[in-house]
């Protein structure tokens, strides 16, 4: 079992519920958080409830695919904190439609949320992360990247590509004693399905997802989970 006391996990992307979810379940651990999304707003709502739990958190709004923001975020988690250990990157947007119908700048925020967020936030963890951390990424893909959707084939691609880019990290990374795993959920029930028609009552909850990513988190740092997929057994009956 991994000890998390003084530890920090960075959470980007956490405006969906699981990054709140993780938070509290790992809120007994001694770990402090790094939590981000482009919601101002409901990041504040985070860190009140989180700090009401007694947890050591800081919050700040960005742009996860802007570089420039990205940086001075995790500039100022290292300035808080003095370091970081753990990154859970959580972004996650999908556009439904016809390929030959969709416009092009959908392509271009699909693969943005979905990849680019993800690149930037890792490129801008490694430098602080210490040798002797045992460092953990963690990419949140889906199991769209095994599983083709008529509705969404940007979102699967992306995620695909979420896979094998965490595949490529992983091996770069060995060097520098930094583990990376893709997690790959099914349907969540959460705020990413906005107004569409979809059964959500046979999702997994954000709470389900969080226990799985704790679950890694936690894990001996001498093991490595190159990837792993769940989802609701509703979701098949």
């Amino acid at each position: 079992m991994r000890e998390l006391k003084n530890r920090v996990i960075v959470i980007p992307g956490a405006s969906g519920g699981v990054g709140r979810a993780l938070a509290r379940r790992l809120a007994n651990s001694g770990a402090s958080f790094a939590i981000t999304s482009n919601d101002a707003e409901g990041l504040a709502e985070q860190e009140k409830e989180l700090k009401g739990l007694g947890l050591d958190v800081m919050t700040k709004a960005i742009d996860a695919v802007d570089e420039v923001q990205v940086k001075a975020f995790f500039d100022d988690v290292q300035g808080r904190f003095g370091r970081m250990d753990i990154l859970v990157n959580l972004p996650g947007l999908s556009r439904t439609g016809k390929i030959w119908d969709m416009p092009t700048e959908d392509y271009d925020t699909i693969i943005d949320v979905n990849l680019k967020s993800i690149f930037l936030c890792s490129k801008h963890f490694v430098p602080h992360v210490e040798a002797d951390s045992n460092g953990l990424i963690i990419n949140i893909g889906s199991m769209a990247s095994k599983r083709a959707n008529p509705n969404a084939p940007m979102y699967c691609t992306a995620k695909a590509a979420v896979a094998m880019f965490s595949q490529g990290l992983a091996l770069q990374l060995i060097e520098k004693n930094i583990r990376v795993t893709t997690m790959n959920p099914g349907p969540i029930d959460s705020t990413f399905w906005g107004n569409r028609d979809v059964p959500r009552e046979k999702f997994m909850k954000p709470e389900d997802v969080a226990a799985t990513i704790g679950f890694v988190i936690e894990m001996n740092p001498n093991v490595v989970f190159h990837d792993v997929s769940f989802e609701s057994f509703l979701f098949f009956k």
